[in-house]
């Protein structure tokens, strides 16, 4: 029984960039269409209002693979889960 451990990689796991993909198509639609905006009571982002938003909703995925990197070096190869082959 050898165990050989898996490491995902930031865009290998097609489904969880489909659903973040969605996710963001959904939320832009929300706030750039009026009839739906008016709906929820919204009003549309100025760029200042864009950047504030992108910046703060790709943060953990940057302190995460920073994260990832530092347990590298502190404690050698990182072992996400194992797997009997």
């Amino acid at each position: 029984m050898k165990l050989q451990y898996l490491r995902y990689g930031l865009f290998e796991n097609k489904y969880l960039i489909g659903a973040f993909a969605l996710g963001v198509i959904l939320q832009v639609l929300v706030v750039v269409i009026p009839p739906v905006a008016n709906i929820f009571k919204l009003v549309p982002l100025n760029r200042i209002q864009w950047l504030y938003t992108f910046g703060i909703s790709i943060l953990p995925l940057i302190i995460i693979e920073v994260q990832k990197k530092l347990n590298e070096v502190r404690f050698g190869k990182v072992i996400y889960e194992y797997k009997e082959i």
